[in-house]
């Protein structure tokens, strides 16, 4: 009985944390691009007056040419993991080969859990669009 309710607990812990805004909530997604690999580093933060924000970095590692006009895609998720809204943001400025540019992004609707990903690119060289 005793380890049933710790088991429990430990789900209830681990389940207040993902659903709270406010506790740290870091992920790491790494794909191969056109011009090397893309690494999203990215956590759910607050601003200023306490609305859920997306802060990371892009990081490429290899390749020739950059990117430009990068958007992220910020989905909401419930409390089933199902997307409940989606948003688009932005990444500032060009990306270039071995590079790191940090981002951030409102979330535009709050909720249980958030999924972030790189919705597109567009290849750009040597800086010039």
């Amino acid at each position: 009985m005793v380890r049933i309710l710790a088991a429990i607990g430990g789900v209830l812990a681990v389940c207040s944390m993902w659903s709270n805004p406010n506790s740290a909530f870091a992920e790491r997604i790494t794909t191969v691009g056109n011009a090397g690999t893309i690494t999203l580093d990215w956590q759910v933060t607050l601003d200023r007056a306490g609305r859920p924000l997306i802060t990371g970095h892009v990081i490429t590692y290899g390749g020739k040419a950059g990117y430009c006009n990068s958007r992220l895609l910020v989905e909401t998720l419930d409390a089933h993991g199902q997307v409940a809204a989606r948003n688009v943001g932005f990444i500032p400025g060009y990306v270039g080969g071995f590079d790191n540019v940090y981002f951030e992004t409102p979330v535009r609707a709050p909720g249980m859990a958030y999924r972030v990903s790189i919705a597109s690119w567009d290849r750009c060289g040597g800086g010039a669009q």
